[in-house]
């Protein structure tokens, strides 16, 4: 397997891959001032880097990988899972061993649920999505593409979740709300209306702070 990304969350990805039985091949990211952070495993430099490692492969044996960006950059994720896809290599799912999924949550490619967090009954992830350390996504939502839920966030039942979203850390939805596309809530916010797309909320209870362009 391969991660794009090479800072923290490629390091909390590969503890939470340990026990898959693949091995890190190669790592890349955009940032060419970055060293890799494992020794032994190489790191190359974006678009170019990668498609000159992968035409000098050698090996036609099937390919996974993870896209290790957290933060409030769904759309980035997404978009470079369609540009790893595009090239044949599979999207992984990261399931830490001390999560919580229920048996009947459906998940989408190349999604992360990570330590100590739980996925509970007839939710549904889309592709590219983080549950973080922690965090809870309760009975019956739906959490769309490139949604990330931060460390100790809690989702209780039945919300709905836009692409590309962002919870903030220790942040708290009541059960049926809705958030919207591209929303930002800031950490320990406590949501208990619905929130618009492109807005940012903060605070208990959680107002509205500011409007941003779905390309801020």
């Amino acid at each position: 397997m391969i991660f794009w990304g090479a800072t923290g969350q490629a390091k909390v990805l590969r503890e939470c891959m340990r026990d898959s039985g693949l091995k890190l091949v190669a790592l890349f990211d955009n940032n060419s001032a970055l060293e890799s952070p494992f020794p032994g495993t190489p790191l190359y430099v974006g678009k170019s880097g990668f498609e000159e490692w992968m035409r000098g492969r050698g090996s036609n044996r099937p390919l996974g990988f993870l896209v290790a960006i957290g933060g409030a950059r769904g759309r980035d994720r997404i978009a470079i899972q369609d540009y790893l896809q595009s090239f044949g290599l599979t999207p992984l799912v990261a399931k830490h061993r001390s999560a919580f999924v229920a048996d009947d949550v459906n998940i989408g490619e190349g999604s992360q649920i990570l330590a100590n967090s739980a996925v509970c009954v007839e939710t549904t992830l889309g592709r590219g999505c983080i549950v973080n350390t922690g965090a809870t996504v309760d009975h019956e939502c739906r959490v769309d593409d490139g949604v990330h839920v931060g460390p100790g966030a809690h989702l209780a039942g039945c919300v709905v979740v836009g692409a590309c979203a962002m919870i903030g850390t220790g942040a708290v939805v009541s059960s049926r709300i809705k958030i919207g596309r591209e929303a930002l809530v800031g950490a320990g916010a406590v949501v208990i209306e619905d929130v618009s797309p492109n807005t940012v909320v903060v605070g208990n209870p959680a107002r509205v702070l500011r409007k941003h362009g779905p390309t801020e």
